[in-house]
């Protein structure tokens, strides 16, 4: 049986994180291993849990914003992929400069993020 691959969610909307997360978890191959309310939070989370993926919204509390905190993290962790979660095109535009693997508007379905996740992880389910 593969492993699971561990998903650390940054947003700091409650609905969204705690949303995100039952979402992860009812997917047989993701596990969400935490969540983060602000910017410092999703850095010390990332650093603590060693997640594979790190969702992280663009705009959250704590004077970094998630473009700053993918540039840094992919420079310290770099078996660490991030996928930016935002309603900002210029963000997505802008993502993988800093070091993100992808970007997904907050306004698209969540079978496109879980899909992006996989990607991330390396986990594409391929039909066929």
């Amino acid at each position: 049986m593969r492993r699971r691959s561990r998903v650390l969610v940054a947003d700091d909307h409650p609905s969204v994180r705690e949303n995100l997360r039952y979402i992860i978890n009812a997917e047989t191959d993701l596990e969400c291993v935490g969540v983060a309310k602000d910017g410092p939070q999703a850095m010390k989370l990332s650093r603590e849990l060693v997640p594979d993926v790190l969702v992280l919204d663009d705009e959250m509390p704590g004077n970094i914003e998630g473009l700053e905190i993918a540039g840094s993290l992919s420079g310290e962790l770099p078996d660490l992929r991030i996928v930016l979660y935002t309603l900002d095109t210029e963000v997505c535009a802008e993502a993988a400069a800093f070091g993100a693997f992808g970007c997904v508007m907050k306004d698209q379905p969540t079978e496109l993020l879980i899909a992006t996740i996989r990607d991330a992880a390396g986990k594409t389910i391929r039909a066929g």
